[in-house]
């Protein structure tokens, strides 16, 4: 859904909808749970700031850059480097409190990253000026906000809980977002845009961008993170099953294989904790 969209929209301005229809909601929500319009009532002042770097990484950085990179990859290729999710956020956890990992989850981190390496350079030799490499690379730097995002995230939803932790950082970073989007965006296509590309915006707004958001934290904040990594460790082989039923991807051993050291590698990191 999301390849296809921006296939036939400019990323820019697809995010300008995308963003703009999760934001309403999320807004329409807090105010009529928190009954006022004062949505940001009892967030302290240093998590206002926190919420707007959250913000910063989910839309101009995690969003534009996964729809940016989805026009020139595969969905396959896409949801095998988001599987990487769990041990970029054990990485990035280690080097914030300086801990000393265990050499099960050094094994653990040197085989996902493997496994990384040969996604991102699994088509036309690894070329770096290749368009898939380039989509593959655009993904993977996504990946990288979206882990920061979810580790510093965490502790803001046990605070404040995954719904309004979501929605204000949703609607700060739209915000954020709209003006370099409008600037980067080329306007005139909204006269041309057909049925089926509102209808996919809707899609993405409201279940990729809602819905999705909202339980990811939620599972975050209730479960331990190995958990919830085994759940989404199923999404990129379910994600490369359609995909290859589809016709979307094309069956190669070295995406495969580096699709199995993705995982491998994530397993063993999150069975180490």
């Amino acid at each position: 859904m999301a390849q296809d969209a921006s296939n036939a929209l400019q990323p820019s301005l697809l995010l300008i909808f995308r963003a703009s229809v999760a934001s309403i909601i999320f807004l329409v929500w807090l105010i009529l749970s928190g009954r006022t319009f004062h949505i940001f009532r009892g967030i302290e002042r240093v998590d206002i700031l926190k919420l707007i770097y959250l913000g910063i990484l989910n839309i101009p950085m995690n969003q534009l850059l996964y729809l940016e990179g989805i026009k020139y990859t595969t969905p396959a290729n896409s949801a095998l480097l988001y599987a990487m999710t769990p041990a970029l956020v054990f990485l990035f956890t280690l080097l914030v409190h300086r801990e000393a990992p265990s050499l099960w989850k050094i094994t653990g981190i040197i085989v996902a990253f493997t496994g990384v390496a040969l996604i991102i350079f699994e088509e036309e030799g690894g070329v770096l000026g290749s368009q898939h490499t380039l989509g593959n690379i655009l993904i993977f730097v996504a990946v990288v906000a979206w882990s920061l995002y979810t580790m510093y995230g965490r502790d803001l939803v046990r605070k404040y809980g995954a719904l309004r932790v979501t929605g204000l950082n949703m609607i700060l970073g739209t915000l954020i977002y709209l003006p370099i989007g409008v600037v980067a965006s080329d306007l005139t296509a909204i006269h041309s845009m057909k049925v089926a590309i509102w209808e996919e915006i809707l899609y993405l707004g409201i279940f990729a961008s809602v819905i999705n958001y909202v339980l990811w934290f939620f599972a975050l904040g209730r479960l331990q993170t190995s958990k919830v990594a085994i759940f989404q460790n199923l999404q990129p082989v379910m994600t490369t099953i359609m995909a290859l039923a589809l016709g979307k991807v094309v069956f190669t051993l070295q995406l495969f294989g580096g699709g199995i050291l993705a995982l491998i590698g994530v397993i063993i990191v999150q069975f180490a904790n």
